[in-house]
Protein backbone atom coordinates (compact mmCIF):
# COMPACT_ATOMS: atom_id res chain seq x y z
CA UNK A 1 0.00 0.00 0.00
CA UNK A 2 3.02 2.48 0.79
CA UNK A 3 3.88 2.17 -2.98
CA UNK A 4 0.48 3.38 -4.49
CA UNK A 5 0.54 6.54 -2.11
CA UNK A 6 3.78 7.08 -2.75
CA UNK A 7 3.05 7.11 -6.75
CA UNK A 8 -0.46 9.22 -6.12
CA UNK A 9 1.98 12.13 -4.12
CA UNK A 10 4.15 12.40 -7.16
CA UNK A 11 1.90 12.27 -9.64
CA UNK A 12 -0.07 14.69 -7.51
CA UNK A 13 2.95 17.09 -6.86
CA UNK A 14 3.81 16.69 -10.85
CA UNK A 15 0.73 17.69 -11.89
CA UNK A 16 0.84 20.81 -9.48
CA UNK A 17 4.71 21.81 -10.49
CA UNK A 18 4.62 24.87 -12.38
CA UNK A 19 5.58 23.18 -15.59
CA UNK A 20 2.86 20.86 -15.27
CA UNK A 21 0.81 23.73 -14.86
CA UNK A 22 2.10 25.74 -17.59
CA UNK A 23 2.69 22.82 -20.14
CA UNK A 24 0.16 22.87 -23.36
CA UNK A 25 -3.41 21.24 -22.36
CA UNK A 26 -5.61 19.78 -24.83
CA UNK A 27 -9.49 18.65 -23.37
CA UNK A 28 -11.22 15.92 -24.67
CA UNK A 29 -14.65 14.16 -24.36
CA UNK A 30 -15.34 10.20 -25.43
CA UNK A 31 -18.95 8.77 -25.69
CA UNK A 32 -18.82 4.72 -25.35
CA UNK A 33 -20.81 2.60 -26.02
CA UNK A 34 -19.88 -1.34 -25.17
CA UNK A 35 -21.08 -4.75 -25.31
CA UNK A 36 -20.71 -5.84 -21.32
CA UNK A 37 -19.75 -9.54 -20.22
CA UNK A 38 -19.50 -10.19 -16.54
CA UNK A 39 -18.86 -13.64 -14.80
CA UNK A 40 -18.78 -13.87 -11.51
CA UNK A 41 -18.72 -16.79 -9.36
CA UNK A 42 -21.59 -15.93 -7.09
CA UNK A 43 -23.86 -16.28 -9.90
CA UNK A 44 -23.32 -20.04 -10.35
CA UNK A 45 -20.71 -19.95 -13.46
CA UNK A 46 -23.85 -17.80 -15.30
CA UNK A 47 -22.33 -15.18 -17.80
CA UNK A 48 -24.04 -12.16 -17.96
CA UNK A 49 -24.23 -10.11 -21.13
CA UNK A 50 -25.66 -6.47 -21.71
CA UNK A 51 -24.88 -3.11 -23.08
CA UNK A 52 -22.28 -0.21 -21.49
CA UNK A 53 -22.76 3.74 -21.71
CA UNK A 54 -19.77 5.28 -20.62
CA UNK A 55 -18.33 9.09 -20.78
CA UNK A 56 -14.71 10.13 -20.32
CA UNK A 57 -13.40 13.42 -19.93
CA UNK A 58 -9.81 13.81 -20.61
CA UNK A 59 -6.70 16.53 -20.26
CA UNK A 60 -3.49 16.18 -22.05
CA UNK A 61 -0.55 17.99 -21.12
CA UNK A 62 2.47 17.81 -23.25
CA UNK A 63 5.85 18.76 -21.81
CA UNK A 64 8.24 18.53 -24.60
CA UNK A 65 8.23 15.05 -25.55
CA UNK A 66 6.54 14.23 -22.29
CA UNK A 67 2.94 13.96 -21.94
CA UNK A 68 0.70 13.02 -18.87
CA UNK A 69 -3.08 12.09 -19.83
CA UNK A 70 -5.87 12.12 -16.91
CA UNK A 71 -9.08 10.84 -18.08
CA UNK A 72 -11.93 9.84 -15.24
CA UNK A 73 -14.30 7.54 -16.35
CA UNK A 74 -17.77 7.03 -15.25
CA UNK A 75 -20.23 4.32 -16.86
CA UNK A 76 -23.62 2.48 -16.57
CA UNK A 77 -24.54 -1.20 -17.53
CA UNK A 78 -27.34 -3.61 -17.94
CA UNK A 79 -26.96 -7.51 -18.25
CA UNK A 80 -28.74 -9.98 -19.06
CA UNK A 81 -28.98 -13.97 -18.71
CA UNK A 82 -31.68 -16.65 -18.73
CA UNK A 83 -34.52 -13.90 -17.91
CA UNK A 84 -32.38 -12.71 -14.61
CA UNK A 85 -31.39 -8.62 -15.06
CA UNK A 86 -28.29 -6.95 -13.76
CA UNK A 87 -27.06 -3.66 -13.28
CA UNK A 88 -23.61 -2.33 -13.38
CA UNK A 89 -22.03 1.02 -12.10
CA UNK A 90 -18.65 1.46 -13.13
CA UNK A 91 -16.29 4.84 -11.69
CA UNK A 92 -12.88 5.52 -12.39
CA UNK A 93 -11.96 8.57 -10.29
CA UNK A 94 -8.50 8.22 -10.98
CA UNK A 95 -6.86 6.95 -14.86
CA UNK A 96 -3.27 9.07 -14.97
CA UNK A 97 -1.14 7.91 -18.18
CA UNK A 98 2.31 8.98 -18.59
CA UNK A 99 4.08 8.47 -22.01
CA UNK A 100 7.01 9.76 -23.31
CA UNK A 101 8.23 9.12 -27.20
CA UNK A 102 11.08 6.82 -27.67
CA UNK A 103 11.38 6.60 -31.68
CA UNK A 104 9.55 9.35 -34.58
CA UNK A 105 10.73 8.69 -38.50
CA UNK A 106 8.52 8.40 -41.80
CA UNK A 107 5.44 8.93 -39.74
CA UNK A 108 5.51 6.46 -37.43
CA UNK A 109 5.46 7.16 -33.85
CA UNK A 110 6.24 4.88 -31.07
CA UNK A 111 5.72 5.81 -27.32
CA UNK A 112 6.06 4.08 -24.16
CA UNK A 113 5.08 4.91 -20.46
CA UNK A 114 2.71 4.05 -17.32
CA UNK A 115 -0.32 3.92 -16.27
CA UNK A 116 -1.81 4.66 -12.48
CA UNK A 117 -5.59 3.23 -11.80
CA UNK A 118 -8.20 3.40 -9.40
CA UNK A 119 -11.46 1.50 -10.74
CA UNK A 120 -14.25 0.30 -8.85
CA UNK A 121 -17.35 -1.76 -10.29
CA UNK A 122 -20.38 -2.28 -8.85
CA UNK A 123 -23.05 -4.88 -9.65
CA UNK A 124 -26.70 -5.57 -8.64
CA UNK A 125 -29.05 -8.12 -9.18
CA UNK A 126 -32.61 -7.16 -8.09
CA UNK A 127 -33.85 -11.41 -9.07
CA UNK A 128 -30.85 -13.09 -7.53
CA UNK A 129 -28.50 -13.63 -4.54
CA UNK A 130 -31.50 -11.64 -2.50
CA UNK A 131 -30.57 -8.42 -4.30
CA UNK A 132 -27.07 -8.05 -2.75
CA UNK A 133 -24.09 -5.19 -3.65
CA UNK A 134 -21.14 -6.81 -5.53
CA UNK A 135 -18.31 -5.15 -5.46
CA UNK A 136 -14.79 -5.23 -7.65
CA UNK A 137 -11.94 -2.79 -6.80
CA UNK A 138 -8.13 -1.98 -8.55
CA UNK A 139 -5.61 0.46 -7.62
CA UNK A 140 -3.17 -0.72 -9.71
CA UNK A 141 0.19 0.23 -12.09
CA UNK A 142 0.49 -0.81 -15.92
CA UNK A 143 3.01 -0.02 -18.33
CA UNK A 144 1.73 1.23 -21.63
CA UNK A 145 2.76 1.07 -25.67
CA UNK A 146 1.53 3.66 -28.05
CA UNK A 147 1.97 3.56 -31.32
CA UNK A 148 0.98 5.69 -34.09
CA UNK A 149 0.88 6.42 -38.11
CA UNK A 150 0.53 9.75 -40.01
CA UNK A 151 0.21 9.71 -43.48
CA UNK A 152 -1.24 12.94 -45.20
CA UNK A 153 -3.94 14.31 -43.35
CA UNK A 154 -4.90 10.92 -41.78
CA UNK A 155 -3.45 9.12 -38.50
CA UNK A 156 -4.12 5.51 -37.08
CA UNK A 157 -2.99 4.44 -33.80
CA UNK A 158 -2.83 1.29 -31.40
CA UNK A 159 -2.58 1.77 -27.68
CA UNK A 160 -1.93 -1.52 -24.90
CA UNK A 161 -1.88 -1.41 -21.33
CA UNK A 162 -1.51 -5.00 -19.33
CA UNK A 163 -1.20 -4.18 -15.34
CA UNK A 164 1.94 -5.31 -13.50
CA UNK A 165 0.98 -5.01 -10.22
CA UNK A 166 -1.22 -3.68 -7.87
CA UNK A 167 -4.54 -4.02 -5.35
CA UNK A 168 -7.49 -5.75 -5.71
CA UNK A 169 -10.47 -6.60 -3.43
CA UNK A 170 -13.69 -8.23 -4.65
CA UNK A 171 -17.09 -9.09 -2.46
CA UNK A 172 -15.71 -11.59 0.04
CA UNK A 173 -18.95 -13.69 1.29
CA UNK A 174 -22.24 -13.98 0.21
CA UNK A 175 -24.43 -12.34 3.26
CA UNK A 176 -28.10 -11.78 1.61
CA UNK A 177 -29.99 -8.40 2.16
CA UNK A 178 -32.56 -6.74 0.25
CA UNK A 179 -31.57 -3.10 -1.30
CA UNK A 180 -29.89 -2.10 2.17
CA UNK A 181 -27.48 0.48 -0.01
CA UNK A 182 -25.09 2.63 2.45
CA UNK A 183 -22.34 4.47 2.05
CA UNK A 184 -20.36 1.75 3.89
CA UNK A 185 -20.83 -0.30 0.97
CA UNK A 186 -19.91 2.22 -1.99
CA UNK A 187 -17.15 3.59 -0.49
CA UNK A 188 -15.68 1.46 2.60
CA UNK A 189 -15.96 -2.00 1.45
CA UNK A 190 -14.22 -1.73 -1.93
CA UNK A 191 -11.39 -0.95 -0.09
CA UNK A 192 -11.25 -3.61 2.44
CA UNK A 193 -9.90 -7.05 2.00
CA UNK A 194 -7.51 -5.28 -0.42
CA UNK A 195 -4.70 -7.91 -1.58
CA UNK A 196 -1.72 -7.26 -3.30
CA UNK A 197 -0.83 -9.46 -6.50
CA UNK A 198 0.27 -9.18 -10.31
CA UNK A 199 -0.17 -11.67 -13.00
CA UNK A 200 -0.94 -14.43 -11.05
CA UNK A 201 -3.47 -12.52 -9.36
CA UNK A 202 -5.29 -10.37 -11.14
CA UNK A 203 -5.07 -9.36 -14.92
CA UNK A 204 -6.05 -6.00 -16.53
CA UNK A 205 -5.61 -5.30 -20.10
CA UNK A 206 -6.86 -2.91 -22.69
CA UNK A 207 -6.36 -2.90 -26.18
CA UNK A 208 -7.60 0.53 -28.27
CA UNK A 209 -7.43 1.39 -32.36
CA UNK A 210 -8.13 4.74 -33.35
CA UNK A 211 -8.91 6.23 -36.48
CA UNK A 212 -8.34 10.11 -37.32
CA UNK A 213 -9.81 10.90 -40.60
CA UNK A 214 -8.57 14.68 -40.70
CA UNK A 215 -5.62 15.33 -38.20
CA UNK A 216 -6.78 19.19 -38.23
CA UNK A 217 -10.28 18.39 -37.07
CA UNK A 218 -11.56 17.46 -33.90
CA UNK A 219 -13.74 14.30 -34.29
CA UNK A 220 -12.16 10.66 -34.14
CA UNK A 221 -13.44 6.89 -33.38
CA UNK A 222 -11.92 4.12 -31.19
CA UNK A 223 -12.40 0.26 -31.02
CA UNK A 224 -11.41 -0.72 -27.37
CA UNK A 225 -10.93 -4.34 -25.84
CA UNK A 226 -11.16 -4.09 -22.00
CA UNK A 227 -10.26 -7.52 -20.29
CA UNK A 228 -10.19 -7.65 -16.43
CA UNK A 229 -10.23 -10.69 -14.02
CA UNK A 230 -9.08 -11.73 -10.55
CA UNK A 231 -8.09 -14.83 -8.90
CA UNK A 232 -8.44 -14.78 -5.33
CA UNK A 233 -10.88 -16.51 -3.18
CA UNK A 234 -13.77 -15.58 -5.23
CA UNK A 235 -13.02 -15.09 -9.15
CA UNK A 236 -14.68 -12.21 -10.82
CA UNK A 237 -14.01 -11.29 -14.73
CA UNK A 238 -15.93 -8.69 -16.91
CA UNK A 239 -14.64 -7.83 -20.57
CA UNK A 240 -15.92 -4.80 -22.45
CA UNK A 241 -16.33 -4.56 -26.32
CA UNK A 242 -16.58 -0.25 -26.61
CA UNK A 243 -17.15 1.82 -29.47
CA UNK A 244 -16.00 5.26 -28.82
CA UNK A 245 -16.79 8.73 -30.65
CA UNK A 246 -14.18 11.18 -29.07
CA UNK A 247 -13.65 14.69 -29.39
CA UNK A 248 -10.17 16.73 -28.89
CA UNK A 249 -10.68 20.30 -28.15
Amino acid sequence: MKQIFFTLGFLFSLMTSQSFLYGQVKHSHELVLGNLQIKDRYNIGLVFNGVQLEYRYGALWEINTHKIFYQPKLGFGAVFNRGITGFQAKITPINATWIIRIYEQNGHTIKAGANLTTDYSYQVYPDLNGARLFWTSEIGISPVMQYNYQWKTKRIGVYVQNSLFGFTSHTPKYEPYWFSFTAKEWVVEPHKNLKFGSYNRYNHTTVSFEFVPNISKKHSVLYEFDYFSSFYDTKFSRINHNLIWRVTL
